[in-house]
């Protein structure tokens, strides 16, 4: 299985070897998991509003403990950063539905090569076939 290779101004883009039907596949895939990470993170936006409405009722409290308080931040802290791999998760989501639109879908970023429909199964939204993760390509193209 291998990509083909379109030249436009002077660099070279691999194509996808993806029949209509799997980019189909792909695509509903990308779909129903961007809305599920969309779901979550209003979610996770309503806990935030509920934790920060929560804070200012009790700190009105005689009794507000500095052990309470450090469960609050800590509560804050994590919930803002699920909301944060949310919002990160969605935005690579709609990267590789373009990359489905502009017909680079399942192609390797680092190498070049097709990824493994496997893969591309587990985690639709990647950029790297796991030889790329495994030696560290992903990093040093991400990097560059």
């Amino acid at each position: 299985m291998n990509s083909t290779r379109n030249s436009t101004n002077g660099t070279q883009e691999f194509r996808t070897v993806l029949n209509e039907a799997e980019l189909a596949y792909f695509e509903a895939l990308i779909i129903n998991k961007k809305e599920e990470a969309q779901q979550e993170l209003e979610y996770l936006m309503n806990t935030l509003e509920d934790i920060r409405s929560s804070d200012d009722d009790d700190s009105s409290s005689i009794d507000h403990h500095m052990s309470d308080m450090g469960s609050i931040e800590e509560s804050l802290d994590l919930t803002n950063r699920l909301i944060q791999r949310n919002i990160k998760f969605i935005r690579e989501l709609d990267r590789a539905l373009i990359r489905i639109e502009n017909g680079t879908y399942g192609i390797c970023r680092a190498t070049g090569q097709p990824i493994e429909k496997g893969r591309l199964e587990f985690a639709p939204h990647t950029r790297y076939s796991i030889a790329a993760k495994n030696s560290g390509l992903d990093k040093r193209i991400a990097a560059a």
